[in-house]
């Protein structure tokens, strides 16, 4: 988004308006990659065909040099986006490479990758994850004590920081690789984290991924709550499910209550990524790409014409 102004000062007011704006449905701006520039500053990236074209040359390089031109064009997109503090060169890669013909080829080489992106950036977790989930589901081979101590330090930093995008993601990857969740990590998330990230997390208990003392954590943060407010998603599964001293929690909304009675549920533990959709679990090896289709900003337009709005899911 691209706000202008006559002056300095008349950018700083927006900015600040635009911030106070977006607060009011609990979000907040990437201060990494918002600013005030000059009428001088470029308005379009030239990254995105520079990282396509070395990425293209990698891929169809030779089962011999592929691997370091790989490497080489893994370290180039790192210095992009740690120079212009953007997590989307790194996510262009991920989204190139699952796109490419070679079906995510030299694992050996992208894991490490992966892993290194999604520790020192944390808005690539979205597509970091799908990746992992996939590799885990249709080809097994996931270096997996390595990710549970990534994703435990993911869930750990970002918590603390009450990073709920972060957060959410990361707790899906535990519960899809079945990684167990620290107590403090799982605490600290219920204290500083939102409503939906206290919401994937209460529903791991059930899976054995977190204590049950976390539903007492919880509650004495729904204490000072109710449905009228912004946890009406966790106090709304609680009811439903009956969890833990459900009685004891605070409606006060005639329509939560109504949804609760009908045993609406806002979490599907058990939903696997879009790009599963309709395969069987025994043909889940065929399944060769990790993100499911979608427009991006940056993707090449005749992916962009076969797009219809129904071809693109959520997730």
């Amino acid at each position: 988004m691209w706000i202008g102004a006559n002056s300095h000062s008349d950018a700083e007011t927006a900015l600040s308006r635009y911030r106070e704006a977006i607060r009011e449905f609990e979000l907040d701006i990437n201060e990494n990659k918002s600013g005030i520039y000059s009428d001088h500053f470029r308005f379009s990236d030239g990254w995105p065909t520079e990282i396509a074209r070395q990425l293209e040359f990698a891929i169809t390089s030779s089962a011999r040099q592929a691997p370091e031109r790989l490497r080489s064009a893994f370290e180039h997109a790192f210095s992009l986006a740690a120079a212009g503090g953007d997590d989307g060169v790194l996510k262009y890669a991920i989204r190139y490479l699952d796109q490419s013909d070679v079906h995510w080829n030299h694992w050996d080489t992208v894991e490490p990758f992966l892993k290194r992106a999604v520790v020192h950036f944390g808005h690539t977790v979205d597509y970091v994850t799908r990746v992992i989930v996939w590799r885990y589901l249709a080809r097994g081979d996931l270096d997996h004590e390595a990710w549970s101590a990534i994703l435990t330090t993911i869930l750990d930093r970002h918590g603390r920081l009450g990073d709920d995008s972060e957060v959410c993601w990361g707790i899906y990857a535990c519960m899809r690789l079945r990684i167990p969740i620290d107590q403090d990590v799982a605490n600290n998330i219920v204290k500083s984290c939102g409503a939906l990230s206290v919401l994937a997390l209460l529903n791991c208990v059930e899976l054995k991924l977190v204590n049950a003392d976390l539903f007492a954590v919880a509650q004495e943060i729904l204490s000072l709550e109710s449905a009228a407010g912004p946890y009406w998603p966790v106090i709304m599964e609680w009811k439903t499910r009956q969890w833990l001293n459900h009685d004891r929690l605070t409606v006060a909304d005639d329509v939560i209550e109504d949804m609760s009675a009908k045993d609406v549920v806002m979490f599907d533990a058990g939903k696997l990524p879009p790009v599963f959709t309709d395969v069987d679990e025994a043909n889940f090896q065929s399944v060769s790409k990790a993100i499911e289709r979608r427009v991006g900003l940056y993707d090449d337009e005749e992916n962009d014409d076969a797009q219809n709005d129904d071809d693109v899911p959520s997730f």
